[in-house]
Protein backbone atom coordinates (compact mmCIF):
# COMPACT_ATOMS: atom_id res chain seq x y z
CA UNK A 1 0.00 0.00 0.00
CA UNK A 2 2.93 2.41 0.72
CA UNK A 3 5.80 0.64 -1.09
CA UNK A 4 5.68 3.77 -3.80
CA UNK A 5 5.78 6.41 -0.94
CA UNK A 6 9.03 5.49 0.22
CA UNK A 7 10.15 4.90 -2.95
CA UNK A 8 9.47 8.75 -4.13
CA UNK A 9 10.77 9.74 -0.56
CA UNK A 10 14.17 8.43 -0.75
CA UNK A 11 14.68 9.36 -4.23
CA UNK A 12 13.81 13.01 -4.11
CA UNK A 13 16.31 15.63 -4.86
CA UNK A 14 17.63 18.06 -1.99
CA UNK A 15 15.26 20.91 -1.08
CA UNK A 16 12.19 19.23 -3.52
CA UNK A 17 8.96 18.19 -1.56
CA UNK A 18 8.90 14.30 -0.95
CA UNK A 19 6.13 11.88 0.51
CA UNK A 20 6.51 10.69 3.98
CA UNK A 21 4.45 7.84 5.36
CA UNK A 22 4.15 7.97 9.21
CA UNK A 23 2.82 4.74 11.63
CA UNK A 24 2.33 4.66 15.20
CA UNK A 25 1.60 1.60 16.73
CA UNK A 26 1.60 0.24 20.52
CA UNK A 27 2.14 -3.40 19.44
CA UNK A 28 0.76 -4.76 22.44
CA UNK A 29 4.29 -6.86 23.00
CA UNK A 30 4.09 -8.12 26.05
CA UNK A 31 4.73 -11.39 27.31
CA UNK A 32 2.04 -14.20 26.25
CA UNK A 33 0.70 -14.99 29.57
CA UNK A 34 0.06 -10.95 30.38
CA UNK A 35 -0.90 -10.57 26.91
CA UNK A 36 -3.29 -13.48 26.61
CA UNK A 37 -2.57 -14.20 23.44
CA UNK A 38 0.20 -15.02 21.04
CA UNK A 39 2.84 -12.10 20.49
CA UNK A 40 5.11 -14.16 18.65
CA UNK A 41 2.89 -14.86 16.21
CA UNK A 42 1.24 -11.63 15.87
CA UNK A 43 4.30 -9.50 15.57
CA UNK A 44 6.09 -10.59 12.62
CA UNK A 45 2.83 -9.94 10.99
CA UNK A 46 2.73 -6.33 12.03
CA UNK A 47 6.04 -5.97 11.11
CA UNK A 48 5.82 -7.23 7.36
CA UNK A 49 2.75 -5.08 7.21
CA UNK A 50 4.37 -1.96 8.47
CA UNK A 51 7.17 -2.48 5.92
CA UNK A 52 6.54 0.02 3.01
CA UNK A 53 6.22 3.02 5.71
CA UNK A 54 9.05 5.23 5.70
CA UNK A 55 8.68 5.74 9.60
CA UNK A 56 6.96 3.66 12.02
CA UNK A 57 6.92 4.41 15.79
CA UNK A 58 6.23 1.11 18.51
CA UNK A 59 5.19 1.14 21.34
CA UNK A 60 4.90 -1.69 23.66
CA UNK A 61 7.78 -3.56 22.26
CA UNK A 62 8.82 -5.33 25.12
CA UNK A 63 9.25 -8.96 25.78
CA UNK A 64 9.46 -9.77 21.96
CA UNK A 65 12.23 -7.20 20.57
CA UNK A 66 14.54 -10.16 19.19
CA UNK A 67 11.40 -10.59 16.77
CA UNK A 68 11.12 -6.58 16.11
CA UNK A 69 14.70 -6.81 14.68
CA UNK A 70 14.40 -10.16 12.95
CA UNK A 71 11.69 -9.27 11.31
CA UNK A 72 12.12 -5.36 11.04
CA UNK A 73 12.74 -4.44 6.69
CA UNK A 74 13.65 -1.08 7.73
CA UNK A 75 17.41 -0.11 8.00
CA UNK A 76 17.75 1.76 10.53
CA UNK A 77 16.25 0.63 14.17
CA UNK A 78 16.64 3.52 17.56
CA UNK A 79 15.66 1.72 20.73
CA UNK A 80 14.52 3.69 23.91
CA UNK A 81 15.52 3.66 27.46
CA UNK A 82 15.92 -0.01 29.11
CA UNK A 83 14.86 -1.71 32.32
CA UNK A 84 16.07 0.29 35.82
CA UNK A 85 15.68 -2.76 38.05
CA UNK A 86 15.56 -6.65 37.70
CA UNK A 87 12.56 -8.00 36.12
CA UNK A 88 11.18 -4.59 35.43
CA UNK A 89 10.37 -3.74 31.72
CA UNK A 90 12.37 -1.07 29.60
CA UNK A 91 10.29 2.14 27.70
CA UNK A 92 9.13 -0.42 25.10
CA UNK A 93 9.60 2.32 22.44
CA UNK A 94 11.38 1.82 19.05
CA UNK A 95 11.56 3.61 15.85
CA UNK A 96 12.11 1.68 12.42
CA UNK A 97 13.50 4.32 9.44
CA UNK A 98 14.15 4.76 5.94
CA UNK A 99 16.70 7.32 7.36
CA UNK A 100 19.28 7.03 9.56
CA UNK A 101 19.66 9.52 12.42
CA UNK A 102 22.19 12.37 11.95
CA UNK A 103 23.16 12.75 15.51
CA UNK A 104 22.93 9.98 18.55
CA UNK A 105 19.16 9.50 19.90
CA UNK A 106 17.79 10.70 22.87
CA UNK A 107 16.38 8.30 25.05
CA UNK A 108 15.34 9.31 28.46
CA UNK A 109 12.64 8.04 31.35
CA UNK A 110 10.33 10.11 32.85
CA UNK A 111 10.54 9.06 36.42
CA UNK A 112 7.11 9.51 37.31
CA UNK A 113 4.50 7.06 37.56
CA UNK A 114 1.28 5.60 39.24
CA UNK A 115 1.30 1.73 40.02
CA UNK A 116 3.26 -0.88 40.11
CA UNK A 117 0.09 -3.93 41.51
CA UNK A 118 -2.56 -1.88 40.22
CA UNK A 119 -3.49 1.39 38.12
CA UNK A 120 -2.58 -0.78 34.82
CA UNK A 121 1.22 -1.52 36.48
CA UNK A 122 2.73 1.53 35.01
CA UNK A 123 5.69 1.39 36.91
CA UNK A 124 7.21 -1.38 36.21
CA UNK A 125 7.83 -0.33 32.89
CA UNK A 126 10.34 2.25 32.13
CA UNK A 127 7.97 4.07 30.42
CA UNK A 128 9.90 7.69 28.98
CA UNK A 129 10.64 8.96 25.11
CA UNK A 130 12.75 8.38 22.20
CA UNK A 131 14.11 11.01 20.12
CA UNK A 132 16.01 10.72 16.54
CA UNK A 133 17.10 13.38 14.42
CA UNK A 134 16.71 11.87 10.82
CA UNK A 135 18.24 13.24 7.58
CA UNK A 136 15.58 13.99 5.13
CA UNK A 137 16.27 13.06 1.36
CA UNK A 138 16.16 16.98 0.77
CA UNK A 139 18.77 17.77 2.94
CA UNK A 140 16.38 18.68 5.65
CA UNK A 141 16.46 17.64 9.35
CA UNK A 142 13.18 16.92 11.33
CA UNK A 143 13.40 15.70 15.08
CA UNK A 144 10.62 12.08 15.55
CA UNK A 145 9.84 11.71 18.83
CA UNK A 146 8.34 8.13 20.14
CA UNK A 147 6.40 8.59 23.77
CA UNK A 148 3.87 5.85 25.49
CA UNK A 149 2.16 7.88 29.16
CA UNK A 150 1.12 6.22 32.14
CA UNK A 151 -2.19 4.54 31.22
CA UNK A 152 -5.12 4.22 33.74
CA UNK A 153 -8.61 6.45 34.46
CA UNK A 154 -7.58 7.36 38.61
CA UNK A 155 -6.68 11.36 39.45
CA UNK A 156 -3.10 9.63 40.66
CA UNK A 157 -2.96 8.56 36.48
CA UNK A 158 -3.95 11.29 35.57
CA UNK A 159 -1.24 13.49 37.86
CA UNK A 160 1.27 11.16 36.77
CA UNK A 161 -0.02 11.81 32.60
CA UNK A 162 0.38 15.82 33.43
CA UNK A 163 3.95 15.51 35.49
CA UNK A 164 5.02 13.45 32.13
CA UNK A 165 3.77 15.55 29.12
CA UNK A 166 5.14 18.76 31.45
CA UNK A 167 8.72 16.76 31.44
CA UNK A 168 8.09 16.27 27.72
CA UNK A 169 7.46 19.51 26.79
CA UNK A 170 10.26 20.75 28.47
CA UNK A 171 12.27 18.06 26.68
CA UNK A 172 11.40 18.90 23.24
CA UNK A 173 12.07 22.82 24.14
CA UNK A 174 15.37 21.94 24.81
CA UNK A 175 16.31 19.57 22.32
CA UNK A 176 14.09 20.55 19.41
CA UNK A 177 14.29 24.31 19.62
CA UNK A 178 13.08 26.06 16.34
CA UNK A 179 13.32 22.50 14.70
CA UNK A 180 10.76 20.45 12.57
CA UNK A 181 9.36 18.24 14.01
CA UNK A 182 7.05 14.87 14.76
CA UNK A 183 6.15 12.95 17.87
CA UNK A 184 3.84 10.44 17.92
CA UNK A 185 2.95 7.26 20.57
CA UNK A 186 -0.25 5.73 22.86
CA UNK A 187 -0.92 8.92 24.96
CA UNK A 188 -3.62 7.57 26.77
CA UNK A 189 -5.15 10.38 26.88
CA UNK A 190 -8.94 9.60 25.49
CA UNK A 191 -9.70 12.34 22.98
CA UNK A 192 -14.03 11.82 24.34
CA UNK A 193 -12.58 12.85 27.88
CA UNK A 194 -13.15 16.04 28.48
CA UNK A 195 -9.72 16.47 30.82
CA UNK A 196 -7.44 13.96 28.98
CA UNK A 197 -8.57 15.97 25.79
CA UNK A 198 -7.79 19.39 27.54
CA UNK A 199 -4.10 18.20 28.67
CA UNK A 200 -3.43 16.94 25.00
CA UNK A 201 -4.87 20.28 23.81
CA UNK A 202 -2.60 22.10 26.62
CA UNK A 203 0.43 19.86 25.31
CA UNK A 204 -0.16 20.43 21.85
CA UNK A 205 -0.24 24.47 22.05
CA UNK A 206 2.45 25.05 24.48
CA UNK A 207 5.08 23.41 21.71
CA UNK A 208 3.14 24.47 18.86
CA UNK A 209 1.55 21.63 17.23
CA UNK A 210 -0.88 19.98 15.09
CA UNK A 211 -2.76 17.15 15.78
CA UNK A 212 -1.80 15.01 12.24
CA UNK A 213 -3.76 11.75 13.00
CA UNK A 214 -5.79 9.99 15.62
CA UNK A 215 -8.02 7.57 16.49
CA UNK A 216 -11.26 7.51 13.96
CA UNK A 217 -14.49 8.29 15.98
CA UNK A 218 -16.12 4.66 15.81
CA UNK A 219 -14.86 1.21 15.67
CA UNK A 220 -12.92 1.09 18.63
CA UNK A 221 -13.23 1.61 21.90
CA UNK A 222 -10.51 4.05 23.19
CA UNK A 223 -9.08 6.58 21.12
CA UNK A 224 -5.29 7.24 23.10
CA UNK A 225 -3.22 7.01 19.87
CA UNK A 226 -1.90 10.41 18.14
CA UNK A 227 0.60 11.54 15.75
CA UNK A 228 1.49 15.56 15.71
CA UNK A 229 3.85 18.55 13.80
CA UNK A 230 5.40 21.35 13.76
CA UNK A 231 6.85 23.32 10.82
CA UNK A 232 9.76 24.80 11.44
CA UNK A 233 12.25 27.88 9.57
CA UNK A 234 13.09 25.82 6.10
CA UNK A 235 10.68 23.27 6.88
CA UNK A 236 7.36 22.62 5.62
CA UNK A 237 4.94 19.70 6.60
CA UNK A 238 1.72 19.47 5.24
CA UNK A 239 -0.86 16.56 5.83
CA UNK A 240 -1.95 15.36 2.95
CA UNK A 241 -4.33 12.18 4.44
CA UNK A 242 -4.42 10.03 7.69
CA UNK A 243 -6.41 7.46 9.49
CA UNK A 244 -6.49 4.07 10.59
CA UNK A 245 -4.40 1.15 9.18
CA UNK A 246 -7.53 -1.49 8.04
CA UNK A 247 -4.63 -3.80 7.37
CA UNK A 248 -3.12 -4.92 10.68
CA UNK A 249 -5.15 -7.72 11.20
CA UNK A 250 -5.01 -11.81 11.18
CA UNK A 251 -5.94 -14.34 8.87
CA UNK A 252 -9.52 -14.60 10.58
CA UNK A 253 -9.96 -10.37 10.49
CA UNK A 254 -9.02 -10.30 14.08
CA UNK A 255 -6.99 -6.98 15.13
CA UNK A 256 -3.67 -7.39 15.66
CA UNK A 257 -3.16 -5.26 18.89
CA UNK A 258 -5.30 -3.84 21.44
CA UNK A 259 -4.24 -0.61 19.89
CA UNK A 260 -5.02 0.18 16.42
CA UNK A 261 -2.28 1.24 13.72
CA UNK A 262 -2.87 5.34 13.29
CA UNK A 263 -0.89 6.68 10.17
CA UNK A 264 -0.39 9.91 8.43
CA UNK A 265 0.55 10.92 4.91
CA UNK A 266 2.81 14.26 5.07
CA UNK A 267 4.25 16.26 1.97
CA UNK A 268 7.64 17.38 3.51
CA UNK A 269 9.51 20.56 1.78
Amino acid sequence: MFACLVLSSVTATAREAFELSVLTYNIHGLSDWIARDDPPARIPRILAKAAGYGLVLLQEDFAYHELVVANAAHPHLFRGNEAWAPLMEGAGLTILSHFDSSEPPVREPYGVCNGYLGAANDCLGNKGFLMVRLALPTGAKLDVWNTHLDAGASNGDHRARSAQLERLAAAIEAQSAGRALLIGGDFNLEWDVVRDRALLEWFRDRVGLTIAAQTPPGGWPQRLDYLLVRSAAGVRIERLGEGKDEHMIDGAAAPLSDHPAIFVRLGVR
